[in-house]
């Protein structure tokens, strides 16, 4: 699995945890947001996509970032 600060090891840690032996046991997959900030200054965030609600959280991210 990719790691490190690069483009594909940011998003497979907030994607999934960056597998079984990371952190993947600190995802909700119910949840409809999730802010993810990983212990070196990576963030992200997790989104079930539904259109009614994009525009509140794209203001919301917006906002943080």
């Amino acid at each position: 699995p990719p790691t490190g600060r690069g483009p594909e090891g940011v998003a497979a840690q907030v994607l999934h945890g960056g597998g079984a032996s990371a952190n993947s046991a600190n995802r909700w997959w119910d949840k409809t947001l999730q802010l993810v900030v990983g212990q070196d200054g990576t963030c992200g965030a997790l989104y079930d996509p539904a259109v009614i609600d994009g525009a509140v959280v794209a203001e919301l991210l917006d906002h943080a970032l």
